[in-house]
């Protein structure tokens, strides 16, 4: 696994955000109400693709696809 932790974690959060387009269903009362939370979802999903990415990178020494 090591050398592909980085790569790992991106698709999980690009599935992540794949599955709000695949399952747009959730009934919201408004657009406004839609807005907002799809904002707030963005930047919730932007905050833990920076923090996860600066931890794996302070935990990774290798190049990507390397295992030593």
């Amino acid at each position: 696994m090591k050398g592909y932790k980085t790569i790992v974690f991106n698709v999980i959060m690009a599935a992540l955000a794949a599955l709000r387009i695949l399952a747009p269903e959730s009934v919201l009362p408004s657009d406004v109400d839609v807005n907002a939370a799809l904002d707030a979802v963005d930047a919730a999903l932007a905050a833990v693709l920076v923090i996860g990415n600066l931890i794996l990178r302070a935990f990774t020494s290798t190049k990507i696809g390397k295992k030593e």
